[in-house]
């Protein structure tokens, strides 16, 4: 690989699955250039690299590799230092069963809490999303999100069923955070892995760690300040708060 051609992320700023990706790249200490989409405007650049719609995307030696999951399997094995995946047998399939229940399990209905609370507000929702991005395309993505809520309320599952589902099982997403959660303070073995890493990142669609990528604007939608006070008693908030402070270091994102 060339090492001086650092690898390309493109990614949303306020998902929890993108998240993932960041973490892994500034856990493990490899400088990256990140370039921020906007939601329905990155498909077709999406699907040129990949052939489907989803972000995040890693160029990497000449490669777009898409998925977090797949992502991070492979800067486990091009740079295994320091590692997130365990190197007993045993621990590492726990690890990677959690991350698989996380992502798919817990994720979806984090993220339609997450966005539930901002759809119904055209400022709110389109000051969040197109923050950091400048240019015509956020000037274009503002003035026509209220033409494209009726999709984007269908794309991200926004029904009302859909979401008091999501409220329900938000409980016990919570249970089972706790139920795996070892005496060492991580979710498998005695130190910080993938299980770690994915759990905390997609708990943080309404937690929102101070040391996440990237702050929302102010003030939060009242919605989410009150789904977040719901579940600030439990001890996977203040789980997913420390494993934030602990290892969710410096960002590695350089200049392109």
């Amino acid at each position: 690989m060339n090492v001086e051609t650092p690898p390309r992320l493109l990614h949303f700023r306020v998902s929890h699955y993108n998240e993932k990706a960041r973490w892994a790249l500034d856990y493990k200490r490899w400088p990256h250039v990140r370039k921020a989409m906007l939601g329905g405007f990155h498909i077709p650049r999406a699907r040129y690299l990949t052939g489907q719609n989803r972000l995040p995307i890693l160029i990497l030696d000449g490669r777009a590799l898409h998925d977090s999951t797949a992502i991070i399997a492979e800067l486990e094995r091009l740079r295994p230092e320091p590692p997130l995946y365990p190197a007993d047998p045993t621990e590492r399939e726990r690890a990677l069963a959690l991350e698989d229940y996380f992502d798919e399990q817990v994720a979806p209905d984090m993220r339609r809490l997450f966005w539930s609370t901002y759809v119904d507000s055209t400022h709110k929702c389109s000051e969040m999303s197109v923050a950091g991005i400048d240019g015509v395309s956020a000037k274009l993505w503002r003035g026509l999100f209220p033409i494209m809520r009726p999709l984007f309320r269908r794309n991200m599952g926004l029904d009302q069923p859909s979401v008091a589902r999501a409220r329900e099982r938000l409980p016990g997403f919570f249970d089972r955070l706790e139920a795996e959660i070892q005496p060492s303070g991580y979710l498998v073995g005695d130190s910080f892995t993938i299980a770690d890493l994915t759990a905390a990142a997609v708990m943080t669609a309404i937690i929102r760690p101070a040391e996440f990528s990237y702050a929302l604007p102010e003030p939060w939608p009242e919605a989410l300040v009150s789904l977040r006070q719901s579940i600030a008693h439990r001890a996977g908030f203040a789980w997913v708060l420390d494993i934030y402070r602990r290892h969710r270091g410096p960002s590695y994102e350089v200049a392109a």
